[in-house]
């Protein structure tokens, strides 16, 4: 009896010892390894590192879903460049699921082909030439030195897309995501690795896919930040460091060996990539050996931006991941268990301040006053990034930043701070534009420049030279403050028109504006002043007009140069002292259709005297119909309607290559009584992007004759019938 006391407490002591000896559980100094046998088994957390390639970055998605279907659990993910994207998304809360949905309905290379929707035709200053295919583009200081640009692509919307889907995630700590997140990105200036873990999500992720050369560069905390694959891109270390305790899975998509055949370099961008590849190699190799796993999705056919094969992309991802399934769940089933789920939300702190800077103080006074209401409210990131997306579409703003960081030492409340990144001081450029299908065709010349008398204002300077045309405008804008500004504008412009059935002619005109524009930040411009204008047609209507001119601009097309959606409207009306109201209205609407198509509707009216030379309403001038392009319809008032169904073949970072079939009707009118009409039908092959524009052309119209034609450039046509 005596000897089983003494074996029981010799037991119990022994159970005690080994309890003392277990680790505390995780978030309480230590981790609490969930052994194999355990209900559920296999189910411990493991840390994703997730390398850049680009596009091929969708394979990261094929290894989620299967991580997802094993029930493995993730305690942490860290991203570089695309594995950023995909760890960032994945961090917020969506599924692979939600995720490859977003994809499907995202035109991804168009976010990175556009740099923002800021086109107000009105406004010199408000169509940032750098946004539009030019021949030749530069950017200049205020010395006039060159300055830029630092990438060809700014991908403003990238940076809008980015925001718009982390925005439901309410704390800056990314350490309190569902699932805690870091991505890295490196310091351009010294070459240093910066590792992110808190402040704004998606301009922490635009900065870690700043792919050097391609992606302009991206300012963070003082800091000009490009793709952390050219110190981390497989980020093993830095997860090692971040989650101690946890094993580490590692997906590299640039394969086990960097060596590729020559037949698989496909772009300039595929170079870069693999001499990022040669130059980090050891950095490479030193990361996977850190590794308790390495996936290598076979994803090496296809280029850095290869616009197609996505759903290819990620079935390799899933296959990668399939072949090493069972070393997974060996991982996870002796990992420690992942650290609780979070909410993504500290509602508790409270907002102290909101600031601007990087803009002149009026200005940015101007802008903190539509924020005054979130002082001693719980911080909003749904709002700030909100905020975020409205500042960086002002026109001198080229990028923004925003960070909430305690108002003092050990204070939970928050002072909100926007940094902004203005864009050049000079911008030039020259352009072109020519057409098979009428005889307008020019060269140009654009400079935007801004600071010029008072920290704020703007001017910008076009010239358009033609077979015996030419035209030029200047214009001037005062610094936008509490939303409005004054804008004055000079013209002059000779231009040979053809109208059918009447005589040849050349009008010239020499006009000047003066307007108050109204401008608010949720995207639509209110213009109202007066114009004046001497216009000289046939040696007989040579007299000058003025009266009030009225202004109007919405637009909420997701992309500049290649649209999906949304709608642009634009109104300019003019009623001279000769009581001709003369007037020009367009909407253009772009409604997207299944997967891959689009619907698009464009509306126009024309108001003028067709009896006076400089003021008629043209039909087909500007190619409302390509038809009559070359021998316009004049009257009194002209309108038009096109709709179309188009697709978008190739996309890429340049642009991309579409297709549409399309339907236009359009009618002459004298005092609103149709006077003629015409209507045409074809299809149009076009190619929308940032180096170069054209279309071709193939037309069937009312007059049973078929048009073919092409042409080459962004038009920038004359105003008229308006001054």
């Amino acid at each position: 009896m005596m000897m089983m006391k003494k074996f029981v407490a010799l037991f119990a002591a022994m159970l005690i010892l080994q309890l003392s000896a277990r680790p505390a559980p995780a978030g309480a100094g230590g981790n609490l390894p969930r052994p194999a046998d355990a209900p559920g088994g296999h189910r411990g957390g493991v840390v994703l590192a997730l390398s850049g390639g680009g596009t091929k970055g969708f394979a990261h998605l094929g290894v989620l879903k299967v991580l997802e279907r094993e029930k493995i659990p993730i305690a942490g993910i860290v991203g570089v460049s695309i594995g950023s994207v995909i760890g960032g998304l994945y961090a917020c809360g969506y599924s692979v699921d939600e995720i490859h949905e977003i994809v499907d309905q995202t035109n991804i290379m168009g976010l990175l082909a556009d740099s923002g929707t800021r086109l107000k035709p009105d406004a010199g200053d408000h169509r940032p030439i750098g946004e539009m295919a030019r021949l030749y583009y530069r950017d200049f200081d205020k010395n006039f030195k060159p300055s830029g640009p630092l990438g060809v692509l700014p991908a403003v919307s990238f940076a809008s897309f980015l925001t718009k889907y982390t925005g439901h995630i309410q704390t800056t700590d990314f350490g309190e995501l569902p699932i805690p997140f870091a991505c890295v990105a490196t310091d351009l200036g010294t070459g240093e690795e910066v590792v992110m873990r808190d402040g704004s999500l998606a301009s922490s992720i635009r900065a870690s896919a700043s792919i050097p050369g391609l992606l302009e560069p991206w300012p963070i905390g003082g800091r000009l930040l490009v793709d952390g694959g050219l110190v981390a891109n497989v980020p093993v270390l830095v997860a090692k460091e971040i989650f101690p305790g946890y094993p580490v899975i590692a997906v590299n998509l640039a394969g086990e060996s960097i060596a590729k055949a020559n037949d698989r370099f496909d772009s300039v961008l595929d170079v870069m990539l693999q001499m990022i590849d040669i130059m980090t190699i050891d950095r490479i190799r030193a990361n996977e050996s850190a590794a308790d796993l390495v996936l290598y999705p076979d994803v090496g056919m296809y280029s850095m931006l290869d616009p197609s094969g996505y759903d290819d992309i990620y079935q390799r991802g899933l296959d990668a991941a399939e072949a090493k399934v069972e070393s997974m769940i060996a991982i996870s089933a002796s990992a420690p268990l992942p650290p609780p789920e979070r909410a993504g939300s500290r509602s508790a702190r409270v907002v102290r301040s909101v600031e601007i800077r990087g803009l002149n103080v009026s200005h940015a006074s101007d802008i903190e006053k539509n924020y005054e209401h979130w002082i001693g409210k719980p911080y909003d990131v749904e709002a700030v990034n909100d905020a975020l997306g409205k500042i960086s579409r002002l026109d001198e703003v080229a990028t923004v930043d925003v960070d909430a960081h305690p108002s003092g030492e050990g204070s939970a409340d928050v002072d909100v701070v926007f940094s902004v990144e203005k864009r050049p001081a000079f911008e030039i450029a020259v352009d072109g534009y020519t057409s098979s299908m009428h005889p307008h065709r020019w060269i140009g010349f654009s400079m935007n420049a801004r600071d010029l008398s008072s920290d704020g204002d703007a001017a910008n300077l076009n010239v358009r030279l033609g077979n015996g045309e030419w035209g030029a405008d200047v214009r001037y804008f005062t610094p936008l403050v509490r939303n409005g500004q004054w804008g004055f504008s000079v013209r002059a412009e000779k231009e040979d028109l053809s109208l059918l059935g009447m005589e040849d002619y050349t009008l010239e005109r020499y006009s000047a504006r003066a307007i108050y524009y109204i401008e608010k930040m949720d995207g639509y411009r209110l213009g109202v002043g007066m114009a004046g204008e001497y216009a000289d047609a046939l040696g007989a209507y040579d007299r000058f007009s003025w009266g009030p001119y009225l202004y109007f601009n919405m637009d909420t097309l997701d992309n500049l140069l290649i649209p999906s959606r949304g709608y642009s409207l634009n109104s300019q009306i003019w009623w001279n002292d000769s009581d001709t109201l003369v007037s020009r209205t367009s909407l253009t609407a772009y409604v997207p259709w299944k997967s891959d198509l689009h619907f698009m509707l464009n509306l126009g009216l024309d108001t003028g005297s067709g009896n006076n030379p400089a003021y008629r309403a043209l039909l087909g001038s500007k190619e409302e119909l390509f038809s009559l392009a070359r021998y316009p319809l004049a009257g009194d008032q002209s309108a038009w309607a096109r709709i179309g169904f188009g697709r978008d073949f190739y996309n890429s970072w340049w642009g991309a290559v579409r297709g549409e079939v399309f339907a236009t009707y359009g009618m002459i009118m004298e005092d609103w009584a149709m006077t003629g009409d015409a209507w045409e039908t074809g299809i149009a092959l076009s190619v929308p992007g940032q180096l170069l524009s054209g279309r071709l052309i193939l037309a069937y119209s009312s007059d049973d004759e078929f048009v073919f034609g092409f042409t080459v450039g962004n038009p920038t046509w004359h105003p008229s019938p308006l001054p």
